[in-house]
């Protein structure tokens, strides 16, 4: 019950207790031991838990006396039948009370346990495991909201095969939780010592005499807060609530009791099959590592997973003969098999028990054998230790060396010389081969502007290839693509894969996935070229802050250690023509945590990556964690760079004479094959229709929304057709679209800003500004942009004056606002008025702005009014120098360029904002700005 309690999760239950007991519940008064509890008073009827735990010579008793208040309906619900369990193998389940508290009437619940229902429920079946559990069962009659359930049992336990010791823990409640009565009573023979520790840090239990015979430990409840423990942290740091006894001296009598039940001693009958098995394993090979790398295969891959843990089954193994007859077993089991395999192959061996989750913290436990939930095998070749864990599964001779990630176990003896039965320290090293090797090629050769066809191979070696394979069964398409899906994710950033493969090689335990997807590299233009950051693609995480002082004395862990070699490759455009590269010095780490090693080049058109993490599992003690947090900072950090030739071409056209690539075909049949596969799958219809957009093929966009559209309207795909309509000067169907997304959704902003900016194209200013937010208060950052929207909108519906008013006042509160001082300069042009302010007011904005490309453009305009076309061209020339690609100042470069009487230069730059934007006119027009 009370294991329960504290959420424990036993990998091989080797800290339950076995012993006779009864399959059905019992009814008897409160035991004579216990000390009686303050009586219930509707003061404290809110919660109640009183724990005391007898030990009686080889026998535990656990009494739990437990109040809860139904407070709601939902309360009630959950309360309104009672369910415990107990295992009969282990001991007996004794109901003492059952009572329904309500005001001053006690009610009993109990009578002579009428109603209550023995079932067997094997909960934990997903997890392997059959423990023969018993559940009791009572629907409580008569329950209502505001009555308290008073709940009082008690279960003993024995096991024998503890050879007359005890071990166990009460829970210690800790604050914030309020009980309005609580207590842990440890009680136990004066004579029979226990050992007795508390986990929970500040409470100090203090034994007391309560008679010549008996002593006690009492801790009121709930104790003080636990303290919050630091992100990675070594688990001996994260308090348990938790009051640990036992019986035991120390781990040298633990190991004892436990060693003769791996006795292995011509456990494999001679003319047996599996003497067979092992004898062809000596055949094969007389290196003894290779004879041991074939033993572990044999127990993990041809004996499967299954604790049954009734009767002794808790800490008795199977005899290796069973084990193999029945093909199953639990870790016990496989590890006596293996001990079995390796004695019969002449290999010195012995048990170890381990904690599979709390390693680290087991010096600071009681000795007990609960402090372990798992046992493995530790052999010896020559001088050589090797750590063999029969549960895992692809284990091979490469993976010989590797070791569990446990901390602290504890040898049993066997037949290593020299073994002690004492606390073990598991050596930390990475894995000898990695656990994963990608391959990762980029095809890079349609340019900076369109997506980027890739091919990505992972391989997932040793257990790591068997932990993560997807086998074949049911919907084995189904979750291979899930599963690249993630890959991809990880690996690349983005999920767009085609069509998954995979294979399995048993022999070497490597797990094969690849797969074609396509990624977006971010290329920035920034001083005059193209370029594209490339920081490290398999990085060590290090997530560990100490930011508190209580923290500063905690070690820190780097997550789920792991070996991963990674090679990438990019193939460029123009096999790499004009392309440089910076920032490619070799990136190193050398910790004890990790050795993390990068090389980067750039070679006949190609940049290669390759990169190899090696992380131990090993802590990153206090005194070195913020120089190791900045080490793996720093080279994690670097970036290179490449960048493109100054002269290469720009959005437009570059795609024109990228269209038929071999890597835009990729591309291409991504996106064909995945909507054959799935053709009413509205999701990669839109995907493609983004792609055809990119490409400029406005029809077959549309066509592609068109048919996502009746698939599965949304207001997203109706705002997407919106927007395109509207590039391409459709007014009535952009605000066909606009108003079918905010019909179906009207809280979304943006089906709200199209439908109005549509309404008032459409000469219907009115219904168009009752739809913009109100929240006009421009000391935010969301009411500034409301703010803005409004002007703008009303700067559509020819209601200048007002706009500029709401402008004015608003430079009066924020005139250090560069969006403010560009919206009055950019209308202000627009509108051929006072221009001398529109001036002073770009000049502000474009000081106040680090990237002012936009602001120049509205600047450049002002000049336009002014009749300066020379500042003008200038003005646009920088804003184009620094945002390429923005459209509208390209349309209007083009306008001054053509008034230059410059006309091959106007109409190179119309038709490259017509391409981008085939409607860009539209809106300067209706300033009276024309070619």
């Amino acid at each position: 019950m009370h294991r329960t309690l504290i959420g424990a999760a036993f990998v091989c239950a080797l800290a339950s207790p076995s012993a006779h007991a009864a399959d059905k519940v019992l009814i008897a008064p409160v035991p004579a031991w216990v000390a009686p509890a303050p009586p219930v008073l509707k003061a404290d009827s809110a919660v109640r838990f009183d724990e005391q735990v007898q030990v009686d010579g080889d026998t535990t008793t656990v009494y739990i006396d437990t109040m809860r208040q139904a407070s709601s309906p939902e309360a009630l619900l959950q309360m309104g039948t009672l369910t415990l369990g107990w295992q009969p193998d282990h001991g007996d389940l004794t109901l003492h009370k059952l009572e329904i508290i309500r005001g001053e009437q006690v009610i009993d619940a109990l009578g002579k346990g009428e109603g209550i229902t023995v079932i067997r429920r094997e909960a934990g079946l997903e997890r392997l495991m059959v423990d023969g559990q018993l559940t009791a069962v009572k629907h409580i009659e008569g329950l209502r909201v505001g009555d308290v359930l008073r709940m009082v049992f008690s279960i003993s336990e024995r096991d024998s095969a503890l050879a007359g010791h005890v071990q166990d823990g009460l829970v210690l409640l800790p604050a914030p939780l309020k009980v309005g009565f609580g207590r842990a009573r440890l009680v136990w023979r004066t004579a029979n010592p226990l050992t007795v520790k508390s986990l929970a840090p500040g409470v100090t239990p203090v034994p007391r005499p309560v008679d010549g015979t008996w002593t006690e430990i009492v801790v009121p409840l709930p104790v003080a807060k636990l303290p919050d423990v630091p992100k990675n942290a070594p688990s001996r740091f994260t308090p348990l609530p938790l009051l640990q006894y036992s019986s035991f001296p120390d781990w040298a009598a633990v190991a004892g009791v436990m060693a003769p039940l791996y006795a292995v001693k011509d456990t494999i009958p001679a003319g047996s099959d599996l003497a067979g098995r092992v004898d062809a394993i000596a055949a094969r090979s007389t290196d003894p590592v290779t004879r041991m790398a074939d033993a572990l295969q044999l127990v993990q891959d041809e004996v499967r997973y299954e604790l049954i843990a009734m009767g002794n089954g808790n800490y008795v193994p199977q005899a290796p003969m069973d084990t193999w007859a029945k093909r199953y077993g639990d870790c016990k089991a496989k590890t006596r098999l293996l001990l079995a395999v390796l004695d019969r192959l002449g290999i010195r061996a012995e048990p170890v028990m381990a904690s599979s989750k709390r390693g680290d913290a087991v010096p600071d436990m009681v000795p007990a054998a609960l402090a372990f939930d798992h046992v493995f095998v530790h052999a010896r070749v020559g001088a050589e230790d090797f750590w063999l864990d029969g549960t895992m599964l692809g284990s091979r001779l490469a993976d010989i060396r590797d070791v569990p990630r446990y901390g602290y176990v504890l040898p049993m003896g066997g037949t290593i010389e020299g073994s002690k039965p004492e606390l073990l320290a598991l050596p930390l090293r990475a894995h000898a081969r990695p656990d994963i090797e990608a391959d990762l090629a980029y095809d890079m050769t349609a340019g900076p502007h369109l997506a980027t066809p890739y091919h990505i191979t992972l391989r997932y070696n040793g257990t790591y290839g068997a932990a993560y394979k997807v086998d074949q069964g049911p919907s084995y398409d189904e979750k291979l693509k899930s599963f690249a899906e993630k890959a991809a994710s990880s690996w690349v950033g983005d999920t767009f894969v085609g069509k998954p493969r995979s294979s399995w090689d048993a022999d070497a335990a490597v797990w094969t996935l690849e797969f074609d997807g396509i990624a977006y590299p971010n290329w920035k233009y920034r001083d005059g070229h193209y370029a594209l950051a490339v920081p490290p693609s398999l990085k060590v995480t290090y997530d560990a802050p100490r930011d508190r002082a209580a923290w500063r004395a905690i070690p820190g862990l780097i997550s789920e250690p792991w070996h991963a070699r990674l090679h990438t490759s990019w193939r460029l455009p123009d096999q790499g023509k004009g392309v440089t590269l910076t920032g490619a010095d070799p990136g190193a780490l050398d910790l004890p945590a990790a050795n993390w090693q990068r090389r980067i080049a750039l070679a006949g058109g190609e940049l290669t990556e390759d990169i190899v993490s090696r992380e131990s599992g090993a802590e990153i003690a206090p005194d070195k964690a913020s120089g190791t947090a900045k080490a793996i900072s720093d080279a994690m950090d670097r970036t290179a760079r490449l960048s493109l030739d100054p002269a290469y071409p720009k959005w437009w056209d570059d795609v024109a004479r990228r269209k038929s690539s071999p890597a835009l075909a990729k591309v291409r049949a991504i996106f064909d094959a995945r909507i054959a596969e799935k053709p009413d799958d509205a999701a990669r219809l839109t995907d493609r229709a983004w792609f055809e957009r990119t490409l400029f093929n406005w029809a077959a966009a549309e066509a592609d929304y068109t048919r996502a559209i009746a698939l599965d309207a949304s207001a997203d795909r109706y705002l997407k057709r919106s927007s395109l309509r509207s590039k391409l000067g459709d007014r009535a169907g952009s605000l066909a679209d606009a108003q079918a997304a905010y019909d179906l959704e009207q809280g979304n902003a943006d089906a709200r800003s199209s439908l109005a900016y549509e309404l008032i194209e459409a000469g219907k200013a009115d219904e168009g500004l009752d739809l913009l937010p109100t929240d006009l208060d421009i000391a935010t950052d969301d009411g500034l942009s409301n703010f803005l929207e409004k002007v703008d909108r009303l700067e559509q519906a020819n209601r200048h004056d007002e706009a500029l008013a709401m402008l004015d006042e608003a430079l009066e509160k924020r005139g250090s606002s560069a969006k403010l001082r560009n919206a009055r300069c950019w209308y202000l042009g627009l509108r051929n008025s006072a221009l001398d302010t529109a001036l002073a007011d770009c000049n502000k904005a474009i000081e106040l702005e680090a990237n002012p490309a936009m602001y120049m453009d509205s600047r450049a305009l002002v000049h336009l009014r002014a009749g300066r076309l020379k500042e003008a061209m200038a003005d646009y020339e920088a804003a184009l120098a620094a945002e390429p690609e923005q459209t509208a100042s390209l349309y209007m470069a083009s306008i001054v360029a053509d008034r230059m009487g410059d006309k091959a230069k106007a109409a190179a730059l119309a038709k490259a904002a017509k391409t981008v934007f085939p409607d860009v006119g539209h809106f300067y027009a209706h300033f009276g700005i024309k070619p």
